[in-house]
């Protein structure tokens, strides 16, 4: 099939770090006159459609509040066997969905990298691979996943028999050579940037949507120096951790500016003084154009949409997956990287005074925010998108 209107479909978890990094590329596609169906559960159904994409109603078997614990030393063995049993599980509603009308193109977050790798397979489309997370670009060893990983591997390989490429390995499907590798960071932010093949990964920053960047905060008129604190929506059911803040700036002539995510209740977090607001949601680039330093999980979408503001961060990792980011941000001096186990008031005090006084860290972040603004964004993804469509059309290897 070839024409201007081209079919994509998108697979991935229902978790909002997730999914929203790729809903600025749906929206630049939507844009452009392409067709896209997005996958999605009942809670994003709308999320999704705000792109304008289609949305294919499906239930999904990952929480992401659950899968992965804040501190779980076993959550790379927990993601991986997640993402096989949910490919499993849903692939045969997404195979009758498309029956007759095949996308011409398949782009699956890496959560969900053995459904999208199988399915572009048996349906003989391009792949594309979009990692909101750390890329990897070799398979991932036995010891990283320990003692599940005979069990993983087995249960690969049922579901990947069950769909007629039992031929394809856990290694392939890890460090795929058939797919385009699309990451929503800058290359110069890239920890081992050099070992990362040109042809095989297109570092192109935070997909931003427009109405990212609209307004919808404003500072407070005392003209006290902002503080933002979140920790995203899995890993944000701490109340203790936000009461902890609380106490850390209490007193202090900071505004301070807690988003808690879903399911925290505001009681919980005790008395609060004025300088205090708490929001369950904002807009986070709204937030972050006034914010002087932003206290975080770590997580890649809110660290760049921390970069893209030029906000330097204190970074308190909550699972081993965000180990990496916080050792960038420590490497290319961003910020400060506190220990969830070791955080305190005072800690977290002092990190946030330090990171604010130091003119070394904003001079990093200036220069790491123009690389973000420059890595391309949802324009550039749709652009390797579509020359990897016509690559694979063309019988070509994949190029970014």
């Amino acid at each position: 099939m070839s024409g201007p209107g081209r079919h994509f479909a998108f697979f991935n978890i229902p978790a909002t770090g997730h999914l929203v990094p790729t809903l600025g590329v749906v929206e630049e596609l939507v844009r452009r006159g392409h067709r896209v169906t997005y996958a999605a559960t009942e809670a994003y159904a709308d999320l999704i459609a705000s792109t304008g994409a289609t949305v294919l109603p499906y239930t999904s078997s990952i929480d992401p509040q659950t899968i992965v614990p804040a501190g779980a030393e076993d959550w790379l063995a927990r993601v991986l066997l997640g993402n096989v049993r949910e490919g499993a599980a849903t692939a045969p509603v997404f195979e009758e969905y498309f029956r007759g009308d095949l996308p011409d193109l398949l782009a699956y977050d890496i959560s969900v990298q053995f459904l999208g790798g199988v399915l572009a397979r048996k349906w003989n489309r391009p792949g594309v691979k979009f990692y909101s997370v750390s890329p990897t670009n070799r398979s991932i060893p036995r010891e990283a996943v320990g003692a599940a990983y005979d069990r993983i591997e087995a249960e690969l390989r049922d579901f990947a028999s069950a769909h007629g490429v039992a031929d394809v390995s856990f290694d392939e499907l890890v460090d795929d050579p058939r797919a385009l590798n699309l990451v929503s960071v800058p290359r110069a932010f890239q920890y081992q940037q050099e070992t990362f093949e040109e042809d095989r990964f297109a570092f192109v920053g935070p997909c931003l949507r427009e109405g990212d960047l609209a307004g919808g905060w404003e500072p407070p008129a005392s003209g006290r120096p902002v503080v933002l604190i979140s920790l995203g929506t899995s890993f944000n059911a701490q109340p203790e951790f936000f009461r902890m803040c609380v106490e850390a700036f209490a007193g202090l002539p900071w505004h301070t500016v807690l988003v808690t995510g879903p399911g925290v209740d505001r009681a919980a977090l005790g008395p609060l003084p004025e300088h205090v607001e708490v929001h369950a949601w904002l807009p986070l680039q709204a937030v972050l154009a006034h914010t002087r330093v932003f206290v975080c999980h770590g997580g890649w979408g809110t660290v760049m949409q921390s970069l893209y503001a030029g906000t330097p961060m204190v970074v308190v990792p909550q699972v081993g997956e965000t180990d990496q980011l916080a050792h960038q941000i420590s490497e290319l001096n961003l910020g400060r990287v506190v220990s969830r186990d070791s955080v305190t008031a005072a800690v977290l005090r002092d990190a946030v005074a330090g990171v604010d006084g130091d003119r070394a860290v904003r001079a990093s972040v200036a220069r790491m925010r123009e690389q973000v603004r420059g890595a391309g964004g949802a324009g550039r993804a749709a652009d390797v998108m579509l020359g990897h469509l016509r690559r694979h059309e063309r019988g070509g290897a994949v190029v970014a």
